[in-house]
């Protein structure tokens, strides 16, 4: 009988073993569901500090100007091109030059010119123009005949030179604008 006890006291211990497990800890969220959290928190978290930084760096680089207005443009600076009256030297399509450097080996320069004034502040100025059409024409062509190659190179250099030299003949007002319609300079 104690033998009978004795196996039946293993019998008890063992179901007991059986039934008697740890309880589960019940979790709130699984692990998938964690790590998905943390990635999210992870997102929050850089977007405030990506936010935070280029707000104080708004406002660092911005703390000198707090107008908040654009700046007024001086007329120095304007950029709207005044309409000139254009003078084509009796031709309609502008003095057609063709004139050779002073080069040792001579280049041709090839140019159709049209001058530019304005015809309100100067009203006499195109009476002037048609006047001196022939001493304009052999002004300029000399002109190119005078400089090499090297010299011509610099288009708007070219045009400051010859509204001087042209303004240098005229008495009843002076060319504010030059026009190249073409400008080549031909090796022969």
């Amino acid at each position: 009988m104690s033998d009978e006890d004795l196996e039946l006291g293993n019998a008890i211990e063992a179901e007991s073993s059986d039934t008697i497990e740890e309880p589960k800890k019940r979790r709130v969220f699984s692990d998938r569901m964690a790590k998905m959290l943390m990635f999210v928190a992870i997102a929050i978290v850089a977007l405030l500090v990506s936010v935070t930084v280029s707000f104080l760096t708004y406002r660092f680089m911005d703390r000198g100007n707090r107008s908040r207005q654009f700046p007024v443009i001086s007329d120095a600076y304007n950029t709207e091109v005044p309409m000139y009256s254009m003078w084509d030297f009796l031709n309609g399509e502008g003095y057609d030059l063709r004139a050779q450097t002073a080069d040792a080996e001579r280049y041709t320069v090839s140019a159709k010119i049209k001058l530019g004034f304005d015809s309100e502040k100067f009203k006499d100025l195109s009476s002037e123009l048609t006047m001196k059409n022939d001493a304009l024409m052999d002004t300029i062509r000399f002109y190119f005949s005078q400089k090499t190659r090297e010299q011509l190179l610099d288009e708007a250099a070219v045009k400051q030179e010859l509204i001087s030299k042209i303004n240098s003949l005229l008495a009843n007002g002076e060319v504010e604008q030059i026009l190249f319609l073409q400008y080549q300079i031909i090796g022969l």
